[in-house]
């Protein structure tokens, strides 16, 4: 399906959806039933996109991800700690972690690919492991991060693209944190 053509419907079913409660959109509370990734892909062209509340006018797109039970969990990218990507076997294009970042980002996959090729190892952060990175000599217009929260087999990717940020998750629940060296790259990507 074209990309204008899926905009427009998840646009459409927006609009529908806040016809139905006769009332503006806004962000449910953390513990509230997430919506469907249709209706949270794309919001109304009337109404502002959900903001994240660690990254103001970030979009948040929430696609709940539902793997075979023998799959590996993301607990499997410790092992990935302090290696770049492109050390051996490279964990963004190949594996599990690949594989949910392809299912998280669809069409938006390749620009994270891109957006990452300059980018340091797999860090640790207590519980959480993350990566940042740039697309070469474009820093600062093209950036990227992705947070993984092993314990809750999560995702948390933020995606500087074209001028707009966008925040994508996996996780169903309260939002993975950004480790405070995360932010930092995200606030210094953002020219603040």
């Amino acid at each position: 399906m074209p990309w204008t053509v899926f905009k427009a419907a998840c646009a459409l079913s927006a609009a529908v959806l806040l016809a139905a409660c006769d009332k503006p959109a806004s962000k449910a509370p953390a513990n509230a039933p997430a919506a469907s990734a249709v209706d949270s892909v794309q919001p109304a062209p009337a109404e502002k996109p959900q903001a994240d509340p660690a990254k103001p006018g970030a979009q948040e797109v929430l696609i709940p991800y539902k793997g075979p039970d023998t799959e590996p969990g993301l607990a499997s990218m410790a092992m990935q700690v302090g290696k770049y990507h492109s050390e051996g076997l490279d964990y963004l294009k190949e594996g599990v972690l690949a594989k949910r970042l392809k299912a998280l980002l669809g069409e938006q996959y390749a620009t994270l690919l891109e957006n990452l090729g300059t980018s340091g190892p797999l860090e640790q952060h207590g519980q959480l492991l993350s990566l940042t990175g740039n697309r070469p000599h474009q820093g600062g217009d093209e950036s990227a991060a992705i947070v993984i929260d092993p314990a809750r087999n999560g995702l948390r990717v933020w995606l500087q693209h074209q001028g707009q940020q966008t925040v994508f998750t996996d996780v169903e629940g309260d939002a993975i944190a950004w480790p405070e060296p995360v932010q930092v790259f995200m606030d210094n990507a953002m020219g603040k």
